[in-house]
Formats: C-alpha cells, sequence, structure tokens
C-alpha cells in the first residue's frame, strides 16, 4: 500500500482520549479487584499451593482490570470516532457507543443475549446521562469559555 498515509485515517485525539480511558480502566479496576477479592472468604489451602490468596487476589484484580480497561476504550473509541465521522456531538454518539461496550463486555460472557442487554443497559445509562444534561469538569469548562 504505497503512498497510503494511515495519519490521514486515525485522529491523535482519538487513539489519546482512548488510551487515557483504557488506562483509568485499568486502575479502577485494579483496586476494585484488590478491594472484592479482599473482602470475599479466601480459596481452601492447598498441599501443592504457596499463596493461594495471593493468587486469587491477582486473578480477580487482572480479570476486574481488563473489563474495565476494555469497556473504558470501547465506549470513548466508538464516541469520539463517530463524533468525528458524524461531525456533531450528540445523543446518538454516546447510545451508540454504550451499546457497543456493553456488548463487548457481554460477548467477554459468550452469550448473545447477555451481551444484547449489557450493550442495552449501558446505552441506557448513557442516554439518560446525556438527557439529564450530567457533564464532566471538562466539558463544563469548555462550555463557560
Amino acid at each position: 500500500m504505497e503512498g497510503s498515509n494511515l495519519k490521514g485515517l486515525v485522529d491523535d485525539e482519538i487513539v489519546m482520549k482512548t488510551g487515557k480511558a483504557a488506562g483509568i480502566g485499568l486502575a479502577v479496576g485494579t483496586v476494585y479487584g484488590a478491594l472484592n477479592s479482599m473482602l470475599h472468604d479466601g480459596p481452601q489451602v492447598g498441599s501443592n499451593v504457596k499463596y493461594p490468596q495471593l493468587i486469587r487476589t491477582t486473578k480477580v484484580c487482572g480479570h476486574c482490570a481488563a473489563n474495565l480497561a476494555v469497556v473504558g476504550a470501547t465506549y470513548v473509541g466508538v464516541e469520539q470516532a463517530l463524533a468525528r465521522y458524524r461531525m456533531k456531538k450528540d445523543i446518538i454518539n454516546g447510545a451508540a457507543a454504550g451499546f457497543t461496550a456493553g456488548a463487548v463486555l457481554g460477548f467477554r460472557v459468550g452469550s448473545f443475549r447477555t451481551a444484547f442487554f449489557s450493550g442495552s443497559a449501558l446505552a441506557l445509562t448513557s442516554v439518560l446521562l446525556d438527557v439529564t444534561g450530567m457533564k464532566t469538569t471538562d466539558e463544563e469548562e469548555k462550555g463557560n469559555h
């Protein structure tokens, strides 16, 4: 593909925001997984397993961190890509991004039905947040200037 320009296809701002969302999801998921693992009873101690609670905590942290990172990156990536493609920022971008992120999380479970319902739930949540006017501090600051 000589002469192709991938930089024209991918906006640096979209990549940066998607990476930031994945990083935040990874950090929050790790903390949530650690707290969740500590609050529940640990596994039975086996004779051939060293540090069973540490292994269990690491698995729970990794699972929660991966899920939140995937959901955050998918939501932000789809929302930003749609906003750039459609040249407007409205409720449809958030709804489509919410459905996509929820569906990805549902497919990680392995069921189409779960993917559909979790996508619908995240899309509804995104629409409700957009309709009620809840905004982040960055959006509020941009609106005031």
